[in-house]
């Protein structure tokens, strides 16, 4: 039998889940791609730079899937109804205005922009999937790599709280998203996407997506929560996507960007 590495066994992942669409399919290929990292394990690779390059077929086509779905919504119609109106006359121009939006919303390309909306809130999860294994490959990277023991002094008091534990200061690293370094973000969003069966996070987690959910401004319960980081919010379930988008990991060469700043370079 032949024996694979861990890269190679996420590249035939990843080719499995661009070929079948499925939920239980794409459910499959998320617990391949942790035991396929599981394997090939931190102590075997000297460097995050190695371990960068070792992943790096893996993540491109990540990340290549990723845009296939996004692609569906940036190549769509994006009809926008203009009316220009007679305020001298106000019943009448309310009539023309129903009629002229009637016309507009009948339009062909008015129904192809709410099919390809429709189609990506079909793929949403398949996406959301493939947003959380590029995560897993960048906390696994943080996790064996980072050398970081401090915890910066000006965290949010109810983030440094939370870090008891030796092991969690490694991910205390990067540029701030909302107040949280984007190695907390990650290790937030990795986690999230690994227990989305569990009904509640640890505490850590909970603090972050709280951090998330407000601006860097307001932090105080008065204001609205962003539904993509409110664990509180029933729609979703795995909010992946919304960390990567967050973290503004539009292609392979962003997530590097961060990545190689965050342990390398530093």
């Amino acid at each position: 039998m032949l024996a694979l590495i861990g890269q190679e066994r996420l590249q035939i992942t990843i080719h499995g889940i661009q070929a079948h669409q499925a939920w239980n399919k794409i459910g499959l290929g998320w617990v391949v791609i942790r035991a396929a990292l599981s394997i090939q394990t931190g102590k075997a690779m000297k460097s995050l730079e190695e371990y960068l390059e070792r992943t790096e077929s893996a993540a491109i086509k990540l990340f290549d899937g990723i845009d296939s779905y996004i692609k569906i919504l940036r190549d769509s119609p994006k009809p926008i109804f203009t009316f220009s109106g007679n305020i001298a006359d106000l019943e009448a121009d309310s009539k023309i205005r129903e009629q002229a939006y009637d016309v507009w919303k009948s339009k062909n390309e008015v129904k192809l922009s709410l099919g390809a909306q429709r189609d990506f809130l079909t793929e949403s999860f398949a996406l959301a999937t493939l947003c959380g294994s590029i995560l897993q490959i960048a906390a696994m990277g943080i996790q064996w790599f980072s050398v970081n023991k401090e915890i910066p002094e000006d965290l949010p008091e109810e983030l440094k709280s939370c870090i008891r534990k030796p092991n969690l200061t490694k991910f205390c690293i990067g540029r701030r998203v909302r107040t949280v370094p984007i190695g907390l973000v990650i290790y937030a969003g990795r986690n999230q996407y690994n227990h989305m069966n569990d009904k509640k996070l640890n505490p850590l987690n909970t603090t972050i997506f709280n951090l998330l959910a407000h601006s860097d401004e307001d932090t105080t319960e008065q204001f609205s929560k962003d539904p993509a980081f409110d664990l509180e919010n029933s729609v979703l379930d795995n909010r992946s996507s919304n960390i990567t988008t967050i973290l503004e990991w539009e292609n392979y060469e962003s997530y590097y960007a961060d990545m190689h700043s965050l342990i390398v370079a530093a």
